[in-house]
């Protein structure tokens, strides 16, 4: 076992150099007492519950382990040990791996993350194409952690929420926008010419028609980019504006914000 073939993720366990997280995660949990799971940020990266880089990245590389109230918080070396109120319910299976369920998750969340981020993992849940909850079920769980940490970003999380959002970014996005007393834009609105389809924009202010678009990294392929272009042309054609929001855009939210007030005083011709 002390093999230069074996690697040492975690105390006492050893595991092949190429091993996937997955696979890591799963011999930790042998080693782990049977009333433990995994929990807050690990819990919602098996789950594939959308988080920032930097807390993905800490969910993999030192995993947050939970117990039920009244037993001992875990101690192990390169992990968070958190000691829960939990109920049966709130466990259940995963790819043999133990860990908290989506909503529940979801609660605890609201410790590490921002209300836009936030409102990101919500808007996941509850997505009308594949929805995993609802908003009455994010209300009920809320409630039942009402007073506790991350309690007033939970409450705002809900308020914002909405099934039509597709992505993480457009949702911090939107939420950006509504918390500097911007009109709330309506989400994922497909525009039609009469009766043929043009586009479905991410962000729309209908009575200015201003498209708000944001563009990940996929957008930089050449073919993409053209087809960005044709899909721009045509929505300017038929009388709408589009602003172009980026990942650098969110280094400098008072820059962004500025140009879409300037955005929507204008007046439309």
């Amino acid at each position: 076992m002390r093999s230069l073939r074996w690697t040492a993720p975690h105390s006492g366990i050893r595991v092949d150099p190429h091993a996937t997280d997955l696979q890591r995660l799963a011999v930790l949990q042998r080693a782990l007492p049977s009333h433990a799971f995994f929990c807050g940020p690990t819990a919602a990266v098996l789950l594939g519950l959308p988080l920032p880089g930097p807390l993905r990245h800490l969910a993999w590389q030192k995993p947050f382990v939970g117990v039920p109230a009244g037993h001992n918080r875990i101690r192990r070396p390169h992990t968070t040990g958190r000691m829960l109120s939990v109920t049966p319910d709130d466990i259940l299976d995963v790819d043999g791996i133990r860990c908290t369920f989506a909503l529940r998750t979801w609660a605890e969340l609201a410790e590490f993350l921002g209300v836009g981020q936030l409102t990101a993992v919500s808007d996941h849940l509850i997505c009308r194409r594949r929805p995993l909850a609802t908003r009455r079920d994010l209300e009920r769980m809320h409630l039942r952690f009402l007073g506790g940490r991350g309690s007033k970003k939970r409450r705002l999380a809900v308020d914002f929420a909405d099934e039509r959002a597709e992505s993480p970014r457009e949702s911090e996005l939107r939420v950006l926008l509504v918390q500097a007393g911007l009109p709330v834009p309506e989400s994922n609105v497909e525009i039609f010419d009469r009766s043929r389809f043009v586009a479905r924009v991410d962000l729309l202010y209908r009575k200015q028609r201003l498209i708000i678009e944001y563009d990940g990294d996929h957008h930089r392929d050449p073919h993409q980019w053209s087809r960005d272009q044709s899909r721009r042309a045509e929505l300017e054609s038929l009388g709408y504006r589009m602003t172009v929001v980026t990942a650098r855009d969110f280094d400098d939210p008072p820059a962004l914000l500025a140009r879409i007030h300037r955005l929507l005083a204008q007046t439309h011709a």
